[in-house]
This record gives structure tokens, C-alpha cells and sequence, in this order.
């Protein structure tokens, strides 16, 4: 599973940083990042989880070498919404 929460807080403006690890929208860039330095160096399956809260974030994480997604704030924040829009971005 490549990443879930983050300590870095570079993304949250100053006064809405907080302790603890942070999930969700700001680990979608480092996330997909992420994904894509696990993809060139093995070939086992990557399970994509932080920061997918679209159906594009979605697609990015397989397009970056994602075998699976991995949802949780996303759904949250979104409910089976989600799930629909996550379905149609791999589908087109």
C-alpha cells in the first residue's frame, strides 16, 4: 500500500495546520508520486491509497502504475457518490 497520511503539512495554509498526521486532498500530489517511484523499481501489485477523492484522482494513481485504489476520506467526504465517479474515470 504506497502512503496513507502525511506529517508534511507544506500544502495547509498556516493557521489550519494541526498535529498529527494529515489524509486526504494533501497527499494527492506526493501520493501519486509516490506511486510512480514504486512502479519503476518492482513489478508487484501497488495498492493506491491517500488522497483520492475524485474519479481523476483515481485514474491518476492507476495511470502513475496503481494496480488498486485504496478509498477512505474521499468517501467521507462524498459518500457512494464517490464510488459512481471513480467508476465512469476508469471506464472512459
Amino acid at each position: 500500500i504506497a502512503t496513507n497520511t502525511t506529517l508534511d503539512q507544506s500544502s495547509v495554509p498556516p493557521g489550519a495546520r494541526q498535529q498529527g498526521g494529515l489524509s486526504g486532498a494533501p497527499l494527492t500530489r506526493r501520493s501519486t508520486e509516490v506511486i510512480k517511484t514504486l512502479r519503476a523499481r518492482t513489478a508487484l501489485p501497488i495498492i493506491a491509497s491517500g488522497g483520492v477523492m475524485t474519479g481523476a484522482d483515481a485514474r491518476e494513481k492507476i495511470d502513475a502504475g496503481a494496480s488498486l485504489v485504496q478509498i477512505y476520506t474521499g468517501f467521507v467526504y462524498s459518500g457512494p457518490a464517490l464510488i459512481r465517479d471513480i467508476t465512469r474515470a476508469l471506464a472512459a
